[in-house]
């Protein structure tokens, strides 16, 4: 039984070498969504371009982003509707 264990193992971290990088790559693939999302909902003039840097560079294309990604737009206040005339 044990004599099998040496190629189990070596199994296991083909594997790993196989599904790290897969897992990384989705994840990158995340945050960079998120930076796209995140620079639309905030009126940048150029989303796709923060996407591209946050995913091309990693870790420091999103510090980069979070330094200089725009301020929020203020929301307009709710003003419900004036009421029928009476």
């Amino acid at each position: 039984m044990f004599e099998y264990l040496p190629m189990q193992i070596e199994y296991l971290a083909a594997g790993m070498c196989l599904v790290l990088p897969i897992v990384w790559f989705i994840i990158w693939l995340l945050v960079a969504i998120w930076a796209y999302k995140d620079a639309k909902r905030r009126g940048s003039d150029s989303p796709i371009v923060w996407f591209l840097v946050v995913f091309f560079l990693g870790l420091i294309g999103l510090i980069i982003y979070i330094v200089a990604r725009p301020k929020p737009k203020p929301q307009q206040p709710y003003m419900p509707p004036p009421p029928p005339p009476t």
